[in-house]
This record gives C-alpha cells, sequence and structure tokens, in this order.
C-alpha cells in the first residue's frame, strides 16, 4: 500500500477503504448491499444525519444475531438441512454455512436466552452471542434473578462474558488459581464441542479424559515416567535384594506367588525381572 500513510485515524476509519484504488468487489448480494450502504453513509455531511436515529440502527444491529439464531433453529429443529450432503447438520454447518456446527449451537442457544428475557420484560438485553451464550445453562425464574443483578450491579459497559461468567458461575478462592492451557484453535473447538455433547463442563470432560487414560490397562503410556533419584535408589536396593532371594532358591517360588497375588507394598510388580533368573 505504497503511498499510504498509516496513521492511528487511517486504521480506524473503514471509509477510507472506499477510496482505494483497484478495489475488487465480489457480486454476491450481500457485499453489494454492505458496499452500498457503506457509500450511502459516506455521501452524506453532518447535517445529513439524525443522531437519535443512528443510535437506535446500532442498537438493532447488535441484535442481528438473535434473527439468525432464530433462523438457524428452524432448519436444525425441522430437519431442513437432510436434503443436503451426507444428510447431518454437522455437515450442513460446515459446507453450506461455512461454520463449525458448535459455533451454530452457540448462535442457537444464545437467541434462546435473549428471547426468554425479552419475554420476561426486560428491556436491556445481551448484546452479543458471548454474552447470551454465558448464560445457556440457566433457564426460568433462575435466568431473569441473574440477568437482573448483573444489569443492576453493572454500568452497561462493564457487562461482558466475563463479567457474566463471574457471576452466574461464581469461583471460590481455590478454583481462581488455575493454569491456562495454550492449544490450537481448532484442539479447543473440538474439546468444547465433545463435551457439550455430553452435557459436561469442559473442565468435567478433560478431567473424564485423564481418569480414563490413568485407569486404562491398555497403553503403557498410563503410567508415569518417574525420573526421580530417590525413587532410582530405592529401585537398586529393591533389585539388589530380590536377586539375594532369588539366589537363595527355597524362597524364589513363594515370593513370585505373593507377588503375584498381592504384589509388593509401595514397589512395582516386576515378575518379568524375577523370571530372568
Amino acid at each position: 500500500m505504497g503511498g499510504i500513510i498509516m496513521t492511528k485515524k487511517y486504521l480506524l476509519d473503514p471509509f477510507n477503504a472506499v477510496y482505494q484504488d483497484n478495489n475488487l468487489l465480489s457480486d454476491r448480494p450481500k457485499i453489494k448491499e454492505l458496499d452500498q450502504y457503506a457509500r450511502d453513509l459516506e455521501s452524506q455531511i453532518e447535517g445529513d444525519f439524525n443522531l437519535e436515529y443512528l443510535t437506535f440502527e446500532f442498537a438493532y444491529n447488535q441484535l442481528g444475531f438473535v434473527r439468525n439464531g432464530l433462523l438457524l433453529a428452524k432448519i436444525k429443529f425441522l430437519k431442513l438441512y437432510q436434503n443436503y450432503g451426507d444428510g447431518t447438520f454437522a455437515s450442513f454447518c460446515k459446507f453450506q454455512l461455512k461454520k463449525q456446527r458448535w459455533q451454530i449451537n452457540d448462535t442457537i442457544r444464545a437467541a434462546r436466552v435473549v428471547l426468554e428475557l425479552m419475554y420476561a420484560g426486560f428491556e436491556i438485553l445481551p448484546t452479543n452471542i458471548s454474552q447470551a451464550v454465558t448464560q445457556a445453562q440457566l433457564a426460568g425464574e433462575d435466568l431473569s434473578l441473574t440477568w437482573r443483578n448483573i444489569i443492576t450491579t453493572l454500568p452497561p459497559d462493564r457487562i461482558t462474558a466475563k463479567t457474566i461468567s463471574n457471576v452466574v458461575n461464581p469461583s471460590t478462592e481455590s478454583e481462581k488459581e488455575v493454569v491456562a492451557l495454550k492449544v490450537p484453535t481448532e484442539v479447543n473447538q473440538q474439546i468444547e464441542t465433545e463435551a457439550f455433547s455430553r452435557n459436561l463442563s469442559v473442565v468435567e470432560f478433560l478431567k473424564l479424559i485423564l481418569e480414563f487414560f490413568l485407569e486404562s490397562e491398555n497403553s503403557h503410556l498410563s503410567q508415569p515416567v518417574v525420573n526421580k533419584e530417590e525413587y532410582k535408589e530405592k529401585e537398586r536396593i529393591w533389585q539388589e535384594d530380590l536377586i539375594k532371594l532369588c539366589k537363595q532358591g527355597d524362597y524364589l517360588s513363594s515370593f513370585i506367588r505373593s507377588t503375584d497375588n498381592a504384589g509388593t507394598a509401595g514397589v512395582p510388580n516386576k515378575v518379568s525381572f524375577v523370571k530372568k533368573f
């Protein structure tokens, strides 16, 4: 972008893009409509604008996700997607809507939350999917009480998905001491999808995976690798004692039976080692 001075104002102002040289514009209806919307606004001067209308338009557009959620709910619950692709909702989301299934489900859940609050008499409503879906585990009176608590205790500009989550899921002091695990976005999305499909929180799902892995008898990886010097020294002493027992002969068979049946307290059962002697 030679010749353009990258000032903070330039980077902030979206209308600068209208005047770029060699603009390439898709002929898709939604793109052409957005282009016309931008040009209509840019062509007007200060006196042409009605601030009250612009404020209303802003609030109206914020609820666009609710309208999308209502449309998507009809597609999902009436199974209108069955004649597309392999007939599954996941495939329809991926290839027709260009979204992951969990994203579409979140939009539907968010719409449910907003409509329920709207019909409960609230004028202040969640303004994006994140704010709404954070409360998706609530319904009825619990949802109304929680949302009333949020909008009466927090100023509007402080109502975010994070602050809502703190109200919905208050943490104890010990729970606040957590570690953030850095994983690829697609892995994180898959974890959230699989957890939701099992009606589990992400933490519950990860605990379930960990417990299954550790209890598995089919993987050598389920056994932790111990590298501590203290353990190595104890293992060396144990092996020396074992060799002495094996050399005695009379105690070998009884030792093997005892280790097979009950193991040795605090010591790994190394029957394979005994068989070498």
